[in-house]
């Protein structure tokens, strides 16, 4: 924590110093003060924590979504390999398409509330979710199976008591990706129509040629992106301690 501060001290330091240095016109960078006065009268008079929770909401909603769906179809995939051969092509083909030209039609089919931007958060962390836990599920030792099968676990235990706990390093990986990305499609979602959210500030400052609006929107997200990471991380390790607590206690199985 002393270190993010530190750095972010020097970065502001340097921003404020290169603007006096080269006399740089706030229309165009405005300096670290500027910016400071900028969001305290967008907090104070235009109800910036207005939008704030709207754009939250939308990222991990989405995010939520898409963890639970990508770990559903991860496990779907394993158990009947036939559906992944039929059901891989469709998802590839939805990953590959720009996210900025899926946007439009999810407006269009429902509209300029939240659940475009949710689905399109959703469709946007599946994929490295799905990706990671099918790699984790495929990699678990093949004497956890025959530990499985000698304590006759149904196929509900085995996911919950072995398959799971495995596959929470990589999943961590992939959900971490994930979150980050989550962040850029929300704000796709809201640049593309929206009537509230940091994406629509971000919108809204680009039209009225505002700079500091722009910067103090971006900032913003790049912060909450930032926490969610952080989140996660504390998350992983909390629960990665328990797992490799649980896995040096789990006997070997020979098969």
């Amino acid at each position: 924590m002393i270190r993010t501060l530190l750095s972010l001290a020097g970065f502001v330091l340097a921003w404020w110093g290169l603007v006096a240095l080269f006399d740089v016109p706030s229309y165009l960078v405005p300096s670290p003060l500027e910016l400071a006065e900028k969001f305290w009268f967008l907090t104070t008079q235009a109800g910036l924590f207005g939008h704030v929770p709207v754009t939250v909401m939308e990222i991990v909603v989405g995010f939520v979504i898409g963890t639970v769906v990508g770990v559903a179809a991860a496990v779907l995939f394993t158990r009947f390999p036939m559906v992944e051969v039929v059901l891989n092509p469709l998802i590839i083909f939805i990953q590959t398409a720009p996210k900025i030209a899926i946007a439009p039609l999810l407006l269009l089919w429902l509209g300029l509330g939240a659940t475009p931007k949710i689905v399109l958060v959703a469709i946007v962390s599946f994929f490295p979710v799905l990706s990671n836990m099918l790699s984790a599920l495929r990699s678990i030792d093949p004497n956890y199976g025959a530990l499985a099968r000698i304590l006759k676990m149904s196929a509900f235990q085995r996911l919950w008591r072995i398959e799971l706990p495995q596959a929470l390093p990589l999943l961590f990986a992939g959900m971490k990706v994930g979150v980050t990305l989550a962040v850029t499609a929300a704000v796709i979602g809201e640049l593309m129509g929206a009537r509230a959210g940091l994406g629509y500030l971000l919108s809204l400052g680009q039209e009225t040629a505002d700079v500091a609006l722009v910067l103090v929107a971006v900032i913003l997200l790049s912060l909450i992106g930032y926490l969610l990471y952080v989140a996660l991380g504390a998350a992983e390790r909390r629960l990665l301690g328990w797992h490799e607590s649980r896995a040096s206690a789990a006997p070997a199985v020979e098969g």
